[in-house]
């Protein structure tokens, strides 16, 4: 099954993340986005997951796809900021980088 819906989608929830007043200071907000560009890029993100997934799957598929790999993101990001909330940036950097890397396989 292909994971970069997932990937992306787990990138956007960080970014978003990131916007929010309560999650800003433990994710380690001296190398991040001001609060509304880290807001924009989290829908986009979201989006080109979304668009991602239906490419991939089709469009029925698609959309079950994206909202099943997106609920598996979301609750991965958030035992992952309630265990080592620094470590969840630098994951979604990794996750968009390898994203494109298993479109292509």
């Amino acid at each position: 099954m292909p994971l970069e819906p997932g990937l992306i989608g787990f990138a956007g929830l960080t970014s978003l993340a990131l916007a929010m007043k309560k999650h800003r200071p433990g994710l380690n907000p001296r190398v991040a986005l001001p609060p509304l560009a880290a807001r924009g890029l989290g829908w986009a993100l979201l989006g080109l997951a979304a668009a991602a997934a239906v490419w991939r799957f089709g469009a029925g598929m698609g959309v079950a796809a994206w909202l099943g790999q997106l609920s598996v993101a979301g609750a991965v990001l958030i035992l992952l900021i309630s265990w080592r909330p620094r470590l969840a940036p630098p994951l979604a950097l990794a996750a968009l980088a390898c994203a494109p890397v298993l479109a292509w396989i």
